[in-house]
């Protein structure tokens, strides 16, 4: 058994004890062991009772659905709980039944002594996590032809439900791609063995395509070693940021989780990213830049802003340098209109695997039909559509989450053309972008 359908709930971690208060002792107990700092063991310790208190809300009633909140010290405590349970063999399988599949998974079962055990370790695991390498780009992008297809996925690495869908319907595609470009985020913490069973066996493979990552929160929480030191490699990629470009565009992508602050809810730029896009925008010429980032400028459906990536890009989007803007992180597909500012058109493409609830906004009227909604701008993000539909690869709660999907863009000379898809491939949406 791997960890590749293992879901660890707030019920799986709690259960042993019952009390959450005496696990909490358990836990500071093993804290004190390895942390000889009495009140750094008990900051730990409280990091930890927080995080189950938002793996808690956040799972609500579906304890047997992944979740994981935008935490850093749960992520890495479910990563931990998942890789020792299966390492000991304490996991139970489950069936879940719905409308379009039957999905068998793992949820770990195990005793308040595996508990103090694996705390020791966690806490001497966490105490040595340091950020990997950050290795620096080419100067210049690589070159593409004129017409060329792109497949955007992004928070697809959970190897559960639409997410193996989508890299099928990827790799059947009778028409084909040249680029494979992932947004970010392998869960729960970007282990080694998560990107191999969650991410890597599942990667759709294509002929004579090249395939990218980009880095997302999750796999930083865990100091980004599994995707510089494995992802990278697999793909034949040098760097968490680069670009491609032909004689009508500018694809470039850009690092947003490395120096994330906030615990990853919002991303931001070091300088020699700004450095580089900036000589890579100023040899460009007439070609228009189409922008690729793990997190969001803005959003309408997240409370989290991205106000350090704004303000790090700030010259060149007041400069109006930025054509289209396409990212992940949040668990939905979001189609802006056009920036009243900044003039770019933003696209959040998160709803490659992640279970993400369907968002409550009220009487926001349906267009085109029963799969989007239309929504209002705000003072920090323009107008909106965003596609509300069941998800039919959540076993027996189709209508309580968000759909899953990919994003396929065709550049045809001075033309873009954009298209939403269902997990098996099944047209959405399609328009001119340019």
């Amino acid at each position: 058994m791997t960890a590749g359908r293992t879901i660890v709930s707030y019920e799986n971690l709690t259960q042993p004890f019952g009390d959450i208060q005496k696990q909490l002792a358990r836990t500071r107990d093993a804290a004190g062991q390895v942390i000889p700092d009495g009140a750094m063991a008990d900051s730990r310790v409280a990091a930890i009772r927080s995080g189950l208190d938002e793996l808690h809300q956040a799972q609500g009633t579906h304890p047997r659905v992944m979740h994981c909140p935008r935490n850093v010290t749960v992520s890495l405590l479910q990563s931990h709980i998942a890789r020792n349970a299966a390492a000991e063999n304490k996991l139970q399988s489950f069936i879940q039944k719905g409308l379009a599949n039957i999905l068998e998974a793992f949820e770990v079962r195990f005793s308040s002594q595996d508990w103090f055990r694996w705390m020791l370790s966690f806490f001497t695991w966490i105490e040595d996590i340091v950020p990997a390498d950050f290795p620096s780009a080419p100067k210049d992008p690589v070159a593409i032809p004129n017409r060329y297809n792109v497949a955007v996925i992004g928070d697809w690495g959970t190897g559960l439900y639409g997410a193996p869908v989508c890299g099928q319907s990827i790799q059947a595609d009778p028409v084909g791609y040249d680029l494979l470009l992932h947004l970010g985020d392998v869960y729960y913490a970007g282990l080694a063995d998560e990107i191999d069973d969650r991410f890597l066996k599942f990667w759709p493979k294509v002929p004579h395509s090249i395939s990218r990552s980009l880095n997302g929160n999750h796999e930083m929480y865990t100091g980004g070693h599994g995707y510089f030191e494995k992802i990278l490699p697999a793909f034949g990629q040098t760097s968490s940021y680069f670009a491609f470009q032909n004689d009508y565009w500018v694809l470039a992508a850009l690092d947003s989780a490395y120096n994330q602050p906030f615990g990853g809810q919002e991303g931001d730029l070091n300088r020699q990213q700004v450095d580089w896009l900036r000589g890579i925008i100023a040899a460009a010429g007439p070609r228009k830049i189409v922008l690729f980032t793990h997190h969001q400028p803005f959003s309408l459906l997240d409370t989290s802003q991205g106000p350090l990536l704004v303000k790090a890009l700030e010259e060149l989007l007041d400069a109006r340098k930025i054509f289209a803007w396409y990212w992940g992180h949040e668990h939905r597909c979001v189609l802006y209109d056009q920036h009243e500012k900044f003039a770019f058109r933003g696209r959040c493409v998160g709803h490659g695997g992640f279970p993400e609830a369907r968002p409550d906004i009220g009487n926001a009227p349906y267009v085109d039909g029963d799969s989007w909604r239309r929504l209002e701008k705000s003072d920090h993000s323009p107008g909106a559509l965003v596609l509300d539909t069941p998800n039919l690869y959540i076993p027996g709660f189709e209508e309580q989450f968000s759909p899953h999907g990919f994003m396929r863009l065709e550049f045809r000379d001075q033309r873009l053309i954009e298209y939403v898809r269902a997990p098996d491939g099944a047209n959405i949406y399609l328009r001119d972008l340019a």
